[in-house]
């Protein structure tokens, strides 16, 4: 049976600018429920996050190029309203009304994890929350 591992941690608080936000370390977790949502968006507006994570031990520099030095890459997630994969280069896109969207993620290892805006076409009115929480099977 899954169990909540921790409490929803926030990695996106009402950001508004794009990049990363906070990393988690997720190497004690099995599995973790993402929700996203966005707030402020109006017709035409579109903004695009997407889930970074790591295997190494370092934490990475997420808005830096990938290299043998600085280890992370997208991560494919799950949507949990109709059971899709969303490709981690991919990422969600939100698009011209606010929403929230929830998501699982296998951690198949991995050792943080943190979710970055890539894209954001109204820097000045639309706002990025997300939380996760982790779950272990007991």
């Amino acid at each position: 049976m899954a169990r909540i591992y921790d409490a929803a941690q926030t990695i996106l608080s009402a950001q508004k600018t794009t990049g990363a936000g906070t990393t988690l370390t997720v190497s004690n977790t099995k599995t973790l429920t993402l929700w996203v949502g966005a707030a402020g968006m109006g017709a035409g507006d579109t903004v695009t996050i997407k889930v970074q994570g790591t295997v190494g031990h370092a934490v990475p520099t997420w808005g830096s190029a990938q290299s043998v030095t600085n280890i992370w890459d997208y991560i494919q997630i799950v949507d949990l309203e109709d059971g899709s994969n969303v490709d981690g280069d991919t990422g969600i896109t939100f698009s011209d009304a606010n929403d929230v969207r929830q998501f699982e993620i296998n951690t198949n290892g991995l050792r943080h994890i943190t979710c970055n805006i890539t894209a954001n076409s109204d820097t000045a009115n639309v706002a990025i929350t997300a939380k996760l929480s982790a779950f272990n099977d007991d």
